[in-house]
Formats: structure tokens, C-alpha cells, sequence
């Protein structure tokens, strides 16, 4: 018996054991469920009955200087679908895909697998058209239902498309200052909570939760909607007159910094910018590299002036051409300028001065204001994608020291050199070139200011004075004459250079208004164009004028009074086309004297054009080649006292040919002087020996 109730109590012991083991395994895994394991079942448990739909929230608007709404976001449906509540997947599809355009194929297999997923929701298509609303929506098919998102539009189009950007399906900052300034135009996303069943259908009369979003803060640029619009009407034009590649220009507020216009053309629609290609997307204000030719030597003339090496009247002699270190680098104009005044190497843009001064100057110092104007280095506008340039100080030897020296041999980005002009036009001092203004709420209060920032002094106020005097010398009396605004002051330089490929050029102008109190700095950057003319005082000059005197005259900036207001107004007679000698003598008969440019026999081109109103006793600017000209009907020139030679010549070259009588000097011709005839008309030209009853002489 004893015996028994031992084992009795064996038994009972083990399976109180056997209980309490079982119970501290059940606590362990009770407490590994709840809390090792409890966020995750949690998160899962809360995912299976309930349906959790984003709700996007409204990006901030984008505004120029002016409150101009360049970027708004506008309420748009998207397309979802219920899984479990669809009971027939394949006419589901039918129905919907050629309203809104998806392969039926693919969209039956996005639905199936998300129901073998026991998926609660998916979204069909995102932000479709009113249209395509109201199609869906008519269909009233079960398990399909919309959700409110919010869609980026660009109301100006293709204005300002290369600083605007373009933004994602999912309004998310892609390119320009969408992408720059995302995290404070983008918001924070909301949440619409809802109940569903274990087969993931929405309980009729569940809970439902909304989590209103946070909206984002608008954006006001620096940008003028008028300026910026002028810039690109004016690029536009001068791409399809020269036919060219592309182009750039850009308008600086040179004491703030702040970047009133930035346009490239070829430009996109950012409404529509996946059908454009994505290298049209590309900023070549801060993303390309180009030589800036003789544009660059107003840095080499600012360092120059700054460490006193060279002075506006210090004596240079330009034969044509220069030698450094073996090597015979030559002047643009053929048989040089002769004697000048450094003053004069400016306005003439000679090469062979400028190596001199550079040389003088040596490599360490010229190196110094390279870097000091941001050469090498981005600016750190606030765009996406910049490029430093192409210098390296390592690689300068004296040949590359003389032709950094005119803009050959290093490579900028068109912000860098607006940047570095704008410096010299605001007295030495360079200003941080940016877009951003501030960032504002709804209510207009604006929670963060973008101030302008000062970098550095690179050159003194003296030094810069200076300067601006001499670059007004050059649109004055030098390369830049295409450059001129009536009644008012003008700053600036030209620039040509050419490509590595053969016969490719760019041609630039950058300068500044009104000179002696700049307010705005335009930059023109023409490239590669093919329509035969490709210097920068030609074809980038006039673009720099057009948008220069639009700009002053929108900002209200009123022309200067002066003595030649008072004198008689006069219209500038067309010339283009005349031979040389006739043309001076119509500009005489206007009370207008001339300046001539370049060698040849017939004017091509003339400052100021045709029409123009100037000041009795003004100067006309006439360029002429040894081209023929192609006007129709031709002016017969004045031949008397012409050799034959120089009688053949001059008929030549404007059109017209000649029957020659006699021999000596040209004493009579038929038809007359000043004739209009039809190109390739014969002129009679009677010649006499000198000494000859009637004949004479021309100097």
C-alpha cells in the first residue's frame, strides 16, 4: 500500500513539473509574442482589417519676384482599385484599359495578382484628366473608386523651363528648383483609415480615419516673368537668324546677385517633358563649358590694372602677331593695329596686348585673380548639376598664360562669367549668384528670406572704375559699337571663339547698364551658328542691345540728358551694300560722318542700323569686306579720277560691269553717278591720259 501511494506521489510530482515547465514555456512565448514580436503582429494585425490610402499633399506654388504663379499644383483623381471587391477581374479590365489607355493584358494580371495577395487596395492610374474621371466614373464598377492627389502644372509653359524643373508621378523634385528646394515645397502626406473584413472588403459601416496632410511652402524666385520672357523671345530669334545651335542668355542684378532672367534655347515643356529628350533637360547656363574668347580679357585687364602693371595709356605696338616661347600667336585682324594705347587694346580686342600684359603680369598673379573671379570652382547657384570649368593652374605654361590671357585654353560655364563681370560692375565686391527669394506660406508670411551674400572683394573700387570707363570705350568707339542704347551708357566686351571642330565658333557679349551705375548685367552666348557671320560684335552685340534697352526701359530706368539731345534729330540712311566712298558721301548729306572697319571696297554692315534716330554730326560705324554685294537694284559709284584697275574693281564689287574707253583716268561714265541700275548692267567708263584737257586725278 505504501508502496502505491509512492508512486502516486512520483506521478504527481512529475506532473506538477510537467504543468510548471508547460507554463514557463507559455510565458516565454507569450512574452517573446507580445513584446519581442508585439510592433510587428501588431503592424500585420492593424494591416489585415485595415485599408490605409495616402492622401498627397498640395506642393507649394512657385512665384517670381513679382507673385507671378509660375508652378501651381492643382487637384487631380486617381484610379484605384479594391482587390477583394472585385468579382469579375477580366470584364473589370475590358471596360477600363481603353479608357485610360493600359494594355488589358497587363492590367488583368495586375489585378489577379493582387488579389491572390490579398492586397487592400493598388492604384490603376495616377492623376488622369477630368475626362477620364467622368468616363470611370460612369462605368460604376464595384471594387473601383478614386483617390484625390495633386498634379504639378506649369501654367507659362515653356518660360523659365530650365530653372523651374519638372517633377515626379509622385510630385517629388526631378530637375531645376523643384528638385533644389523640394524638401520645403513638397509637404508631408496625409492618411484616409478604413476598416475591412478578413477577405480584405471594406466593412459598410466601419471606422474610417482621416489624417489631413501637411501642405508645402511656396517658393518666390528671383526671377522677373517680363525680363525673363524678353530673353527668350530676343534668343529665340537670333537662333533662327544666324542658325544656330543654341544659345544662353542671362540677366544678373550685380549688386545682389539675384538672377532676374536664365534662358537656353532649345527649351521643353515641363508639363510634357518625357517627350522631350532628356539633353534638351540640360541647364547650359550651369551645366556646359565653353571658351569664352575675348570676353575673358576683362578679367586679364581688372588683374592687369589691379597689380598696376599696365595703365589706359601706356604705349603697346601690335604688328599682327606675338611670339612666346617659339610659338607665333596672331591677331584677329590681319596686318595688326599698329600703335595703340592699352586704352585702345581694349577697344580694338587685340590679342598680341593682351599676351603682353599677361606676361608682364606672370603666371602666379594672373593665376590669383582667375580663382579670385570663381574661375575653376562652382558659384553655387542654387540649380542642379553645375560645372566647375576647365582650368588647371599646373598645366599653365607661358603659351598657355598668353592664351588663357584673350579666353583661349580655359573653359567657363556661362554663370561663372556673368558672376565674374558682375563683379567688376559692382565695384570689385562678388555677390553669390542665386535664385531663391523666400519660401511663404498661404498667407503670404514668409517663413525663410533668401538674402544676398557677399563672397569677396576681388578688385578694388578704383580698379573697377577704371575698368567700366574703358568697357564703355568699347561699345562707345570699339568692337562692341553693336551694343549701343540711345541715351544711355553701355559697358561691355565681345567674344569669339572657336571650337575644336573646325569652322565651329561661339560668339558672346556680356555687358552692363547704365555703365557708370550698373543695375543689370546681360550675358549673350550664340552657339555654333551657320548663317556666315560668327563674331560676337556682330551677331551677339545686337541681342545684348535688344534685350539691354527692353529691360531698362520695363524697369523705368530713364535715359540721361546731354548737349546732343538739344541737336537736330537725324535718320540713319541704309549704306549696307554701297560701295565704300559712296556711302560716306550719302552719311555727309544726312549731316552724319563715318568710321570705317575692316579693308574692302563695299559695306556689309553699319552702327547704328538703318532708321535709327540720332543726333546730327554723329558717327556712323560702317564695316566692309571684299565680298560682293547682293543688292538689287545697285547705286552706280562715282568713278571719276579711278584708274582703270581701280574702276574694274570697285564695279566688281558692287555687282555692276564695265566697258572700258580710252586709257589713263576715268573722266565720264554712263550711266552717271548715283544711278540705279540692275545688277550686271554694263557701265561705260571713258578714260584719259593724265594732263588731258579735262581730265583729273582722285587721292
Amino acid at each position: 500500500m505504501a508502496r502505491g501511494s509512492k508512486t502516486v506521489r512520483k506521478r504527481l510530482v512529475f506532473l506538477l513539473l510537467f504543468c510548471f515547465a508547460l507554463n514557463v514555456v507559455l510565458a516565454v512565448r507569450v512574452f517573446y509574442i507580445q513584446f519581442v514580436r508585439g510592433d510587428e503582429l501588431r503592424s500585420k494585425a492593424i494591416e489585415q482589417w485595415t485599408r490605409d490610402s495616402p492622401v498627397e499633399p498640395k506642393r507649394g506654388t512657385i512665384y517670381d519676384r513679382n507673385m507671378n504663379p509660375l508652378a501651381i499644383s492643382a487637384s487631380a483623381k486617381s484610379v484605384m482599385a479594391s482587390p477583394p471587391d472585385i468579382e469579375d477581374v477580366e470584364r473589370t479590365a475590358a471596360l477600363l484599359s481603353p479608357i485610360l489607355n493600359i494594355d488589358e493584358e497587363t492590367l488583368v494580371k495586375t489585378l489577379k495578382e493582387a488579389k491572390e495577395k490579398k492586397k487592400g487596395s493598388i492604384f490603376i492610374k495616377r492623376k488622369i484628366s477630368d475626362e477620364e474621371a467622368e468616363a470611370v466614373r460612369k462605368l460604376n464598377l464595384k471594387g473601383i473608386y478614386f483617390t484625390d492627389e495633386s498634379k504639378r502644372f506649369y501654367p507659362e509653359k515653356n518660360l523659365a523651363s530650365h530653372v523651374l524643373g519638372f517633377t515626379g508621378i509622385d510630385s517629388q523634385g526631378l530637375d531645376g528648383v523643384e528638385l533644389i528646394y523640394d524638401k520645403y515645397l513638397k509637404g508631408v502626406p496625409g492618411r484616409i483609415v478604413s476598416e475591412k473584413d478578413a477577405l480584405s472588403r471594406e466593412l459598410p459601416f466601419g471606422l474610417e480615419k482621416y489624417i489631413p496632410p501637411e501642405e508645402g511652402l511656396n517658393l518666390v524666385l528671383t526671377i522677373d516673368k517680363v525680363i525673363q520672357h524678353i530673353a527668350e523671345r530676343e534668343l529665340e530669334k537670333a537662333l533662327a537668324e544666324n542658325e544656330a545651335k543654341k544659345g544662353t542668355i542671362i540677366v544678373m542684378d550685380p549688386k545682389t546677385g539675384e538672377i532676374l532672367a536664365l534662358a537656353n534655347k532649345p527649351d521643353y515643356d515641363p508639363n510634357n517633358y518625357k517627350e522631350y529628350s532628356s539633353q534638351i533637360w540640360r541647364n547650359s547656363a550651369v551645366s556646359d563649358t565653353y571658351e569664352p574668347g575675348s570676353t575673358f580679357k576683362i578679367v586679364t585687364a581688372a588683374a592687369a590694372l589691379e597689380e598696376g602693371v599696365v595703365s589706359p595709356n601706356d604705349s603697346f605696338y601690335d604688328p599682327g602677331y606675338v611670339v612666346v616661347a617659339g610659338v607665333r600667336i596672331g591677331c584677329w585682324r590681319a596686318g595688326g593695329h599698329g600703335s595703340q594705347t592699352f586704352a585702345q587694346v581694349i577697344q580694338n580686342s587685340c590679342n598680341p596686348g593682351f599676351v603682353e600684359v599677361a606676361t608682364e603680369m606672370g603666371k602666379e598673379k594672373f593665376i590669383k585673380y582667375i580663382k579670385g573671379f570663381g574661375f575653376g570652382e562652382t558659384t553655387g547657384i542654387d540649380l542642379p548639376g553645375e560645372a566647375k570649368g576647365i582650368f588647371n593652374p599646373d598645366k599653365v605654361g607661358p603659351v598657355e598664360l598668353a592664351t588663357i590671357s584673350f579666353g583661349q585654353g580655359i573653359s567657363v560655364t556661362p554663370i561663372q562669367m556673368i558672376t565674374a563681370v558682375a563683379t567688376v560692375a559692382n565695384d570689385g565686391k562678388m555677390m553669390a549668384p542665386h535664385l531663391a527669394k523666400a519660401l511663404v506660406d498661404d498667407e503670404g508670411n514668409v517663413i525663410q528670406e533668401f538674402k544676398p551674400r557677399l563672397v569677396r572683394q576681388v578688385i578694388s573700387e578704383d580698379t573697377a572704375r577704371e575698368l567700366k570707363s574703358l568697357l564703355e570705350s568699347v561699345v562707345e568707339n570699339g568692337t562692341g559699337g553693336r551694343a549701343k542704347i540711345e541715351g544711355y551708357k553701355v559697358a561691355g566686351k565681345t567674344g569669339t571663339a572657336e571650337k575644336y571642330a573646325d569652322g565651329k565658333y561661339v560668339a558672346s557679349f556680356v555687358g552692363f547698364a547704365p555703365a557708370d551705375d550698373p543695375q543689370f548685367v546681360v550675358l549673350v552666348i550664340i552657339d555654333e551658328p551657320s548663317a556666315g557671320i560668327y563674331y560676337g560684335g556682330q551677331i551677339a552685340a545686337p541681342v545684348f542691345q535688344k534685350v539691354m534697352a527692353d529691360i531698362l526701359k520695363y524697369k523705368g530706368v530713364k535715359p540721361e540728358t546731354s548737349e546732343s539731345e538739344s541737336k537736330e534729330s537725324v535718320k540713319v540712311p541704309d549704306v549696307r551694300n554701297l560701295y565704300i566712298e559712296d556711302a560716306k558721301q550719302l552719311l555727309a548729306k544726312h549731316k552724319l560722318s563715318a568710321r570705317v572697319e575692316g579693308e574692302g571696297l563695299v559695306v556689309y554692315d553699319q552702327v547704328p542700323e538703318p532708321d535709327s534716330k540720332v543726333s546730327a554730326g554723329s558717327t556712323v560705324l560702317l564695316k566692309v569686306s571684299d565680298a560682293k554685294t547682293d543688292k538689287n537694284p545697285a547705286t552706280v559709284p562715282d568713278l571719276t579720277g579711278r584708274t582703270m584697275r581701280e574702276a574694274s574693281e570697285i564695279l566688281n564689287a558692287v555687282g555692276l560691269r564695265i566697258d572700258i574707253k580710252g586709257s589713263g583716268f576715268a573722266v565720264k561714265q554712263n550711266p552717271p553717278a548715283g544711278a540705279e541700275v540692275e545688277i550686271g548692267t554694263v557701265v561705260q567708263v571713258f578714260f584719259e591720259p593724265p594732263g588731258t584737257t579735262g581730265s583729273g586725278g582722285k587721292n
